[in-house]
């Protein structure tokens, strides 16, 4: 490549001499004042495309200013560009143009980022644009190319100045409630939605023994005294653990789904709930259960750099580290844009061992499908709450996530 640009140059200089060469010629032999006018007013312009060819377009300096490091998806990006050089050489014009990362994309409401100067013999430059409604994820800036050329059209320099910026887009969130729903008691049985967690550290007092009691449970200086297996009778410690399982499979609605997820999650986090969570893609990607604001910021970022994957997730990973995660005691919220049948048997199966609740999300004015349809129902016939949530419907409708 380096060959041929270096075997252009000499023919565009070949070609320069040469044409400066026959209006010299055509003024000797033609003589008089319109032929050698024409050589003189031809030479400024030859000679100064031979100073441009050799000028050190390289020696140009660029710096970027962008208004924030971390934007939300929606928000606009406002930049600025600023060229330097020490050397004030006369150049007619210059195209200056902020190579964009392939996800930020601009709209004709935009200030271009891209711009023609009559530099001159001026040392600096600097132009704006802006980026509107950009998109989520991780976007790195790297170049910024100039571009400038002589009156002829014969010789044009060009060079991409090296300066990297990487800036992070959080996905958009909309209001979501999340609640834990109260006991409910009827006919003098309570049936209590929250989880009990036995504190087995601490014993509270002694009972009988029941079946299904442990044998570690048994309090052995009772039973002596007694003659009749007693055993310890512990605290029972109300949890509203949330864990936050979402498919990472491609999709239309992909998106969509990443919105819903982060919405779930700030709300969650808001209620001073301990949350965890996980991604389920070719391999798992896996947070483990924290509360508070710097776990609820760990997950924006996962969320803002996570892409789809093409080929269907793997939910056995997700049953190999469920029990590690605490997935046996916490509330197991499935968020996902493609509804299959081996996810809905993974969740009958492990129907009993925990709470469980499946989104399925869908982008604007995209229906349910007849199959997706009767899974979702076959899910709820199964006590496993399920049910599809519309793009639209974001921000409008109050959802309420019930601890089973």
């Amino acid at each position: 490549m380096e060959i041929l640009r270096s075997l252009k140059l000499i023919w565009k200089l070949i070609l320069l001499l040469l044409l400066t060469s026959m209006a010299f010629c055509y003024a000797m032999f033609q003589g008089g004042f319109v032929s050698w006018f024409l050589f003189y007013a031809f030479l400024p312009f030859a000679v100064y495309s031979i100073l441009l060819a050799v000028y050190p377009i390289q020696t140009f300096q660029a710096s970027r200013w962008i208004s924030q490091d971390q934007f939300s998806a929606g928000d606009v990006l406002k930049g600025e560009v600023t060229l330097e050089r020490t050397f004030p050489f006369p150049l007619i014009y210059v195209i200056a143009e902020e190579c964009l990362p392939a996800g930020l994309k601009q709209t004709a409401a935009d200030q271009p980022a891209r711009k023609w100067f009559f530099l001159g013999f001026r040392r600096k430059a600097v132009f704006s644009y802006t980026v509107q409604s950009m998109r989520r994820g991780e976007h790195h800036f790297s170049h910024i190319r100039i571009k400038t050329g002589d009156f002829l059209g014969l010789f044009e320099k060009e060079t991409r100045i090296r300066t990297e910026k990487t800036i992070l887009v959080y996905p958009s969130v909309f209001p979501v409630t999340y609640k834990h729903s109260k006991p409910k008691y009827e006919q003098g049985a309570s049936s209590s939605s929250q989880r009990y967690i036995k504190d087995t550290s601490m014993a509270s007092g002694i009972r009988e023994y029941q079946p299904g009691d442990r044998m570690s449970w048994i309090d052995w200086k009772a039973t002596a005294k007694r003659d009749s297996f007693m055993t310890k009778e512990f605290e029972q410690n109300r949890t509203h653990d949330a864990i936050l399982i979402m498919d990472l499979q491609e999709s239309d609605s992909f998106e969509p789904m990443i919105t819903f997820g982060a919405s779930m999650a700030k709300a969650i986090i808001k209620t001073g709930a301990p949350l965890g969570f996980v991604l389920l893609g070719s391999d798992l990607d896996a947070m483990p259960v924290q509360p508070g604001e710097k776990q609820l910021q760990a997950i924006f970022r996962k969320l803002a750099k996570t892409v789809p994957e093409p080929s269907g997730s793997s939910f056995s990973i997700w049953e190999e580290r469920m029990a590690s995660q605490g997935g046996y005691r916490s509330a197991n919220l499935f968020i996902v844009s493609v509804l299959t049948l081996e996810l809905v048997r993974k969740l009958e199966y492990r129907a009993s061992y925990g709470d469980l609740k499946l989104y399925l999300v869908r982008k604007k004015n995209e229906k349910l499908t007849h199959e997706e349809e009767v899974l979702l129902d076959r899910l709820n016939k199964r006590g496993i709450a399920a049910e599809a949530v519309f793009e639209e419907s974001f921000g409008r409708s109050l959802k309420e996530v019930k601890s089973l």
